[in-house]
């Protein structure tokens, strides 16, 4: 298409126009797996997005997760313009990076020091080469249905569990294009199964460099760890010289001010955060107490990354973090609220005599359609293998169509923000009940 060929109109022929210049349409995989009905967004503010065609959406997918206070949160948004037309980016040290390593220091005390990095991947694979580089090790102990990005090291293919832990965890098979190598030194075991834990940690503990989880499940629905089973997995990896890695990408700021490690009280050798850090800006962080990072003080370990730590990125942060630490009461307004439109959810499926899984973290919500009651202890494989994929898409695109965005797949969250009101939670829960009735 030249400058003087006129511009497709409409959510169907932009989205054909976007595939042919962008490979799927979109430069996400999952992203472009979340369009069942053509959508192309025009503009998004608070709890909503607009599409091309000016069909008004209440958004529950929320950009995966970032928009804590909503979409183009003005203070934010304010603040990194100014920035912009200030110099994004210099490769120099800038005086907003003390401001941000110490909010992220206050909030979330396990990083006494951090490093930036732009996407969680980045920041997750610097991670384990710094636990790599600590203990002289090479295994690193994964969970089933945790997603740590899409490094060689930690995408996965097909998932084949292994509920009995033979030879102590199931070896990861490499995603396609990947290279299988790389997985050699990478093992799998079931979520929350402590006896596979402590059988894998028996035989192959002092081979571990590090154990790195989502201390909350948020990437296949949301499962939470048992009682215990974060400490004893603390304990094994300290027992046996191996860190303990917290993934917060999603749950960081999310669940409550201090993340998941807060809210259940372990504090892990190396947290990772993202996501709601920038506020929908491009930013993740890594970070540990002064030891573990002092190899990457004193230039022994290796991170890089020119847009690393870029002013633009780093004000956000700053931006974020400072509006979360004087607003604790979003987090207890969001409990409420979440909890509200949990219970009137839990009602409408009840009533149309849909089986359903419903879990929730603070204003992390996963809604699952099911193909019959829910049974098994709360695991990973509790949380999939009654699903009904083809009924969720369904009840998906009726929700769409009334005005209700949601990732089709059902292991994807849902997640709400400040921005969204009581009507909207209500609203919410009308486009679904109608979505179920159509069936």
């Amino acid at each position: 298409m030249n400058a003087t060929t006129p511009r497709p109109s409409g959510n169907e022929a932009l989205l054909t126009a976007a595939r042919a210049v962008i490979a799927g349409g979109g430069s996400s995989n999952m992203r472009n797996l979340g369009i069942q009905d053509p959508l192309v967004v025009d503009r998004a503010m608070g709890a909503r997005v607009w599409d091309v065609e000016g069909n008004e959406l209440i958004d529950v997918n929320m950009g995966y997760g970032p928009h804590l206070f909503g979409y183009a949160d003005a203070e934010v948004v304010e603040a990194v313009s100014e920035r912009l037309h200030l110099g994004a980016m210099t490769g120099i040290v800038h005086r907003l990076d003390a401001q941000a390593g110490e909010l992220i220091g206050a909030l979330m005390p396990s990083m006494e020091q951090v490093r930036f990095a732009n996407s969680g991947t980045e920041a997750i694979t610097s991670a384990i080469r710094l636990a790599r580089f600590h203990t002289k090790r090479t295994l690193i102990v994964t969970f089933e249905g945790h997603y740590h990005g899409w490094s060689d090291t930690l995408l996965r293919g097909a998932i084949t569990a292994d509920s009995t832990g033979q030879h102590g965890g199931t070896e990861l098979h490499a995603a396609p294009g990947t290279n299988p190598e790389a997985l050699w030194h990478t093992v799998q075991l079931p979520w929350n199964d402590s006896d596979a834990l402590a059988r894998f940690f028996a035989e192959r503990g002092v081979e571990v460099a590090a154990v790195i989880c989502e201390p909350i499940c948020a990437n296949a629905g949301v499962v939470h760890p048992l009682p215990g089973y974060l400490e004893q997995m603390g304990e094994l990896a300290a027992a046996n010289g191996a860190l303990l890695v917290f993934d917060e990408v999603i749950t960081g700021f999310r669940v409550s001010r201090g993340g998941a490690q807060e809210l259940l009280g372990i504090r892990p050798d190396i947290s990772v955060i993202s996501k709601v850090l920038g506020g929908g800006f491009p930013v993740a962080a890594f970070g540990a107490g002064r030891e573990i990072m002092g190899p990457l003080a004193r230039n022994e370990a290796f991170h890089g990354g020119v847009y690393s730590g870029n002013h633009a990125a780093v004000q956000a942060v700053v931006s974020m973090l400072g509006k979360i630490q004087r607003s604790p009461s979003v987090y207890t307004d969001l409990e409420e609220s979440c909890s509200h439109l949990e219970k009137k959810l839990r009602d409408r499926f009840a009533e149309a005599g849909r089986p359903v899984r419903i879990a929730r973290a603070g204003s992390v919500l996963s809604v699952a359609v099911l193909s019959g009651p829910q049974t098994g202890p709360e695991a990973y494989d509790a949380a999939t293998d009654t699903i009904d994929f083809a009924a969720h898409r369904r009840l998906q695109r009726h929700c769409q169509r009334g005005g209700l965005y949601f990732h089709p797949n059902p292991l994807e969250p849902w997640f709400l923000s400040s921005a969204h009101s009581r009507a909207d939670m209500d609203r919410i829960v009308d486009v679904v009940a109608r979505g179920l009735r159509a069936g």
